[in-house]
């Protein structure tokens, strides 16, 4: 019981030191645009961090150490893939941001819009990628489940510490909006970086004695664990591109850049995330590498980093773990919740009352904060097994809305038969390939969604050509040519 009271009490302090941050930077919040978007006002400092925040989830303490553990480097795609898209965000952050301040854009569905004309495609696009992006918060409730009772001992039940946890969360989103999501990143993120990097690195040398003798270890233990394992380099490789492009089209992704008061603010963000993202990743992936080569190693894998954690550095470490792992979910948890609560409002709801004024849009995203998350807390008390199979399944569907995107920013030839014919048969393509994986046996071990991403495209081109191009693109592509940003060295 002791030591669950320390890190009871150590979670606790973290929770307090949240609150009053939180409060002391937020702002009342008075319209959609504010509650949304930030004003468009945060310097390149607070993006950065709402950013990583975001992006670097808590399953990296649960679902993907364990996988680490168990199924060794191939779960170490996710420190690719993250990295990568940030790359992507890199080249796609100034038309993105442009149109976003020069249209008031809100949502990715505003930019689809925008772009090609039909609010019809933008209700159709916003919903299945609402719908593809949605586990990802199921996921990081859940996981606080999993951190809140394996941080205390078994001391708070599963569903008690994601309820209490989450509710957190929701109250200063509905409160705060985008500024209470994107300062409460702020601290969690330089909680995760900076702490945790330092803290898992001291278990690194601990438990092996450093990364070389960590390696040495798990080459002796079970080499496999160092391969791709049965799943093959193509699949492997297949989850690397389409979780790459995918994560670029998340619609927290688009919050973010409009959020920045300039596009340089987000390029700076940009170049920040990838340092702290492969320190991140590859620290705590690489700490669950060898653990099986204990004989009490857990018969439940999810909670196997606060077992090494108690093993190697007592309650307080275990503490510790718990404050990395749930500022993790936290940030995560409150971006997805702002983001989806918006796009819900002015995308779908707004679909079906087109003389909705601005007001009603901004309470309506405020309750929606409540609704939302209120129904994924009920979904994450379920018995949800293969939460990493759940995710891959996500980013094979995400992905279909990459080239819609991508190629409508760059290629004024890009229609919209195209795009909403590719869209809806790559998800086809992603939904049976994951579920009836012998259906495209013929594409040699490449997955559903590199399949339906390559089909996207192949369709794309070809509606390109045999339509006439759109004119009335040429003043998007002249106004992002032709922007002049004003130069700001603003840091939140």
């Amino acid at each position: 019981m002791t030591q669950a009271i320390i890190t009871i009490g150590c979670i606790l302090v973290y929770f307090a030191i949240n609150a009053v941050i939180i409060r002391l930077l937020g702002k009342k919040q008075e319209s959609l645009e504010e509650f949304g978007v930030g004003n468009r006002s945060f310097g390149w400092l607070l993006n950065a961090f709402a950013y990583i925040g975001g992006w670097y989830t808590g399953t990296i303490y649960t679902g993907w150490f364990s996988n680490a553990s168990t199924i060794g480097v191939f779960a170490q795609y996710v420190i690719i893939y993250s990295v990568s898209s940030l790359f992507v965000m890199f080249f796609m952050a100034r038309p993105v941001w442009v149109l976003g301040k020069v249209y008031g854009l809100e949502t990715q569905g505003d930019l689809i819009e925008l772009r090609y004309g039909s609010k019809v495609f933008k209700f159709v696009f916003a919903l299945l990628t609402f719908l593809f992006w949605s586990p990802w918060l199921i996921l990081e409730i859940k996981s606080i489940g999993y951190v809140v009772y394996a941080a205390t001992y078994s001391s708070v039940s599963f569903n008690l510490g994601l309820i209490v946890v989450s509710a957190f969360v929701i109250a200063y989103c509905f409160l705060g909006g985008a500024r209470a999501s994107a300062v409460g990143g702020l601290v969690q993120g330089i909680t995760f970086t900076i702490v945790g990097i330092l803290a898992v690195y001291w278990l690194i040398v601990r438990v092996y004695g450093g990364l070389g003798d960590m390696y040495d270890t798990v080459e002796e233990i079970n080499a496999g664990l160092l391969t791709l394992g049965a799943l093959g380099g193509k699949y492997w490789a297949s989850v690397v591109i389409t979780c790459t492009l995918g994560g670029y089209v998340l619609p927290g992704v688009f919050a973010t850049i409009y959020r920045a008061d300039s596009s340089r603010a987000v390029k700076k963000s940009v170049l920040l995330a990838p340092i702290a993202g492969i320190l991140i990743g590859f620290t705590i992936l690489s700490l669950g590498l060898g653990l099986t080569r204990f004989p009490d190693f857990p018969a439940d894998p999810q909670s196997s980093a606060f077992w090494i954690a108690g093993k190697f550095g007592g309650p307080v470490m275990v503490g510790l773990m718990g404050i990395l792992a749930l500022a993790a979910c936290m940030s995560t948890i409150s971006a997805v919740l702002n983001t989806a609560s918006v796009l819900i409002a002015k995308d779908l709801v707004g679909f079906f009352g087109p003389g909705i004024t601005r007001e009603k849009l901004f309470k309506y995203a405020r309750t929606l904060t409540i609704v939302v998350g209120i129904v994924a807390i009920l979904i994450a008390t379920q018995n949800i097994p293969n939460l990493m199979f759940i995710s891959l399944i996500m980013y094979d569907c995400t992905v279909q809305s990459f080239p819609a995107v991508f190629v409508g920013l760059f290629w004024r030839r890009a229609n919209l038969p195209g795009v909403s014919l590719g869209f809806i048969v790559g998800c086809v393509f992603s939904l049976v390939g994951n579920f009836f994986p012998a259906t495209i046996a013929w594409a040699g071990g490449w997955s559903g969604g590199m399949v339906g991403v390559a089909v996207n495209m192949v369709i794309i081109i070809v509606c390109a050509f045999a339509c006439k191009p759109y004119h009335r693109v040429d003043e998007l592509f002249s106004t992002i040519r032709s922007y002049k940003e004003i130069r700001s060295k603003k840091l939140i």
